[in-house]
């Protein structure tokens, strides 16, 4: 018996994991819920109160496991945490959500429900973010399936996947026309309106000309290697003056860290890349400038947690992930990357237990805690035209990425070094949440890596342009701008916001009702 749970339990992990290991198969997760179901029958028989987390948590360990084994290409440590941590989370959660029904003598679709998007909402918030796996990313290559984004965000999707696993769970255990047609209308019903809004066009407001560079420097052997840091600068800055010579451009963008000598805020011209990429802009004054730098601010008496020091200048100051536009009036804008990712950029709870910062997880041979402190959501250009910027892993983030989308002509602009995680799933997957972005504020995306995949994505999710995988690459085109907020960008995740609040509720109440039980 014990074997056969076990392999059930293992056959729902591999069920979850074939959307973020082959994307064609997204349809696994319809019924990726069902054996781990059978298990949840099978626990009320069960002496072990434990019996039933023990098995969801090997079916999120393979899930998780299958999903992005893919980090340990950079940090073994750094895999291995984040796959435990994310198991025994999600095997609570569902443990949670057993009990509740349970305790409440009710469907399991109400607590599934409230608790499981609650949770998938926390899990964007805390400082162990890692929504990475939240159940509506599954179709984040099959963009065609789920317009309806705009809506409701990742956040509908995982809705619907519930609703689609429960229906056809109590399809198996009661073989009727009602239930199968109930199936059948959920599965096609959302699809359907996808389909419908797939085919809608939207006329753009105008349009900007652009190039990008994609210079495909090797994080491990070449990028981050102090010796190669002019060498690589002073090749994209010929490399720029080579393509503004020959064609009128709007915006130039580069990739993430692209300047890694780290440029001070408050006086950017101390630094000699700064300088340098100013007086290169001052020669095409058309052409704005965005690409990603290392940035710092320094401190006074007030020293946040997760903060460095320099001593050689003898003063505290805080590091930034950033963004750096240059404008045509030769002034500039930082934008920090505020979605840090947990171990590696930050470690978690830093502000409380500022120790920590100390023992942040190498990577590639780079580490340090950054700081998450920003001013700013997005750039404003000369010409009022707005772009929102985003830092590699904060595209995994829906709900931030639309707070800053503004009801102004714009465009949202990703920058990421994906080389870190080599030729994986990783860098494929990551690609494809930008598109469920664009969907989701039917805005153009333009999407610069320094090796991984570059491209011009179009509101509707689909791959305008595209550079190749660990190639030296050079996009041009015009991306289309757009004003209309979507009701998703006006009003952020509302469903996890709401089922947040109303699971702390109802395992309030729960926990207060096993309490009275127990005195009786």
């Amino acid at each position: 018996m014990k074997y056969k749970t076990s392999l059930l339990a293992i056959l729902s992990g591999v069920l979850f994991a074939m959307p973020w290991s082959y994307p064609h198969l997204f349809f696994t997760v319809f019924f990726a819920y069902l054996p781990l179901l059978f298990i949840k029958e099978e626990s009320h028989k069960q002496d072990n109160p434990y019996y039933l987390f023990n098995y969801s948590f090997l079916t999120f360990l393979v899930w998780n496991t299958l999903a992005y084994w893919w980090v340990s290409e950079a940090q073994v440590v750094g895999a291995i945490l984040i796959i435990l941590i994310n198991a025994a989370l999600q095997a609570t959660v569902f443990w949670l959500i057993s009990i509740t029904r349970k305790q409440l003598k009710i469907s399991i679709l109400f607590p599934f429900i409230i608790i499981g998007l609650g949770f998938e909402y926390f899990h964007t918030q805390w400082d162990l973010a890692w929504p990475w796996l939240n159940l509506g990313n599954a179709f984040a290559a099959q963009p065609k399936l789920v317009q309806w984004y705009e809506f409701t965000g990742v956040r509908g999707g995982s809705l619907w996947l519930i609703l689609i696993n429960i229906a056809l769970f109590s399809l198996f255990k009661k073989r009727n026309i009602k239930n199968l047609l109930g199936s059948l209308l959920l599965i096609s019903l959302p699809i359907g309106f996808s389909l419908y809004l797939y085919n809608q066009n939207e006329t753009p407001i105008s349009n900007k000309r652009f190039c990008l560079i994609q210079p495909n420097l090797d994080p491990y052997t070449e990028k981050f290697k102090p010796a190669n840091e002019k060498k690589h600068l002073d090749a994209f800055f010929k490399q720029t003056d080579s393509l503004l010579s020959k064609t009128e451009t709007d915006l130039l963008f580069g990739p993430e860290t692209m300047i890694l000598q780290a440029i001070n805020e408050e006086q950017p011209m101390e630094s000699d890349s700064y300088k340098n990429l100013l007086k290169l802009r001052q020669k095409y004054n058309q052409t704005e400038f965005f690409l990603g730098v290392h940035s710092y601010q320094k401190l006074g008496n007030k020293i946040p947690a997760g903060s460095r020091f320099n001593s050689e200048g003898n003063y505290a100051y805080e590091a930034f992930n950033s963004a750096l536009i240059l404008k045509k009036d030769n002034t500039s804008q930082f934008y920090h990357k505020t979605k840090l990712v947990p171990l590696f950029e930050r470690m978690p709870f830093v502000q409380y237990l500022s120790f920590l910062g100390k023992y942040s997880l190498e990577l590639g041979g780079y580490n340090g805690t950054y700081s998450n402190r920003n001013s700013i959501n997005n750039f404003t250009l000369s010409d009022s035209t707005s772009i929102v910027p985003i830092v590699c892993f904060e595209s995994i983030f829906g709900d931030y990425c639309a707070q800053r989308v503004p009801e102004a002509p714009s465009f949202l602009c990703m920058i990421t070094n994906d080389g870190w995680w080599k030729n994986s799933m990783g860098y494929k997957f990551h690609f494809d949440f930008s598109r469920l972005r664009a969907i989701e504020n039917r805005r153009q995306i333009v999407r610069v890596a320094n090796n991984g995949i570059s491209a011009l994505i179009n509101t509707k999710g689909e791959i305008e342009q595209e550079s190749e995988w660990w190639k030296k690459a050079i996009l041009t085109g015009e991306v289309k701008l757009y004003s209309r907020k979507t009701f998703f960008s006006e009003h952020g995740d509302y469903m996890g916001r709401i089922t947040a609040f109303f699971s702390v509720l109802l395992l309030i109440f729960v926990k207060i009702k096993r309490i009275s039980q127990s005195k009786y």
